[in-house]
């Protein structure tokens, strides 16, 4: 609750003056990630959130999203794994005389080590760092932010405009802080459809119903095109405008709308080089990293089977229980398992109607054009 508290502290803070802006001196003080905080609720979008555009309101579209991904089970809770694996590893670097105080302060963050990133200015003041201000910047800093958003899928990555950080000693030389900014519509769109359709096909079978209501041809593919027509597309809409054409300049009044805005909570460690991560996955089934019996990423030897083209060394690992040549081969029609999107052993989704008393995800997977409502429990052909 103390952090929530820090956090809406400084989402309500109004802009205090002009632009910090380089050189910047002294050293560059590195630290590692070592805790992400996606909002999961709607305490931790409205505690996270900011006024990125100056119309004095705080915005964090982000979390309306994720908080609606949380309710469905869809949302990843996997980032400690990912970052006890190495496969989520960001890293802050603050330029700095003083870490205590500081009026002239350069900031960067890395989603992950070698990404570009353009400096943020800010200042340090009794060990709170506070940057310029997206909505009334005028040398924005930028960011590309690796977010676990879709359980079972890579990390988002999620280009950030107008990148606002604020931190706060947490006593033991790392701090606490918020990440905010926008990403461009058209691209959070794309960045949020690749990871549905990863979602959905590393788990097809708790996806059934989703994958009925995207794939509108019922071809047995999720294209971008079916995805814009879904009730994901309302949820990645543009909240604010960042933009005049090229030009960074946010406008309180919009005239088109071209940015979503997101924010989230990170904690650093003081990390002079390297990740300087001590814990160890506990799920390694889960942390996006190829390791244990896997024979691809998260998937084959002990974990969930793997998806059409990923490494396989027997059948077992593969959905289709079919392993040529190293690799998953494609599900079909009558290779007599449930697999890809069916809901029935060869039946349902691309593969024809399902017989009375098989298992069904919508109507259309029966002969009859019935199934029964209790699809929650396992739906069948009536």
């Amino acid at each position: 609750m103390k952090k929530l508290v820090f956090f809406a502290l400084f989402a309500c803070s109004s802009d205090a003056g002009t632009d910090v802006r380089p050189p910047f001196t002294g050293d560059v003080h590195r630290f590692v990630v070592d805790r992400i905080t996606v909002p999961s609720t709607s305490a931790e979008t409205n505690a996270f959130a900011g006024d990125l555009d100056g119309n004095g309101t705080n915005e964090n579209k982000l979390g309306l999203a994720t908080a609606s991904l949380a309710a469905t089970a869809d949302l990843s809770l996997d980032a400690q794994d990912m970052i006890a694996s190495g496969a989520l590893t960001s890293i802050v670097e603050l330029q700095a005389d003083d870490l205590a105080n500081d009026d002239t302060v350069g900031v960067r963050y890395f989603g992950a080590d070698g990404d570009a990133a353009v400096v943020a200015g800010g200042t340090l003041v009794a060990g709170t760092f506070r940057s310029n201000r997206a909505a009334t910047t005028r040398v924005p800093g930028r960011a590309l932010a690796h977010l676990p958003i879709f359980t079972n899928a890579d990390p988002a990555v999620l280009p950030l405009d107008g990148l606002e950080i604020d931190m706060i000693s947490d006593g033991a030389g790392g701090f606490d802080a918020i990440v905010r900014g926008g990403i461009r519509q058209d691209v959070a769109r794309m960045v949020s459809y690749d990871g549905i359709i990863q979602m959905i096909e590393t788990e097809p079978d708790r996806h059934l119903v989703f994958q009925r209501q995207v794939d509108a041809d019922r071809d047995g593919v999720m294209s971008h095109a079916e995805l814009e027509d879904s009730v994901i597309a309302l949820l990645v809409t543009a909240d604010i405008q960042l933009f005049d054409g090229a030009k960074y300049a946010p406008n309180p009044m919009p005239i088109t709308k071209d940015s979503l805005s997101i924010a989230f909570g990170v904690h650093l460690i003081p990390c002079a080089t390297g990740r300087c991560i001590t814990a160890t996955p506990t799920n390694t089934c889960r942390d996006r990293a190829r390791d244990g019996t896997e024979t691809d990423v998260d998937c084959g030897g002990s974990c969930q089977k793997c998806f059409d083209g990923l490494s396989c060394t027997a059948p077992s690992d593969c959905q289709s229980n079919a392993c040529v040549a190293g690799r998953c081969a494609a599900a079909t029609c009558s290779d007599g398992v449930r697999d890809r999107y069916e809901s029935d052993v060869d039946c349902g989704s691309t593969c024809g109607p399902c017989a009375a008393g098989q298992a069904c995800a919508t109507d259309s997977d029966c002969a009859s054009t019935s199934c029964d409502s209790n699809i929650a429990a396992g739906g069948r052909c009536l």
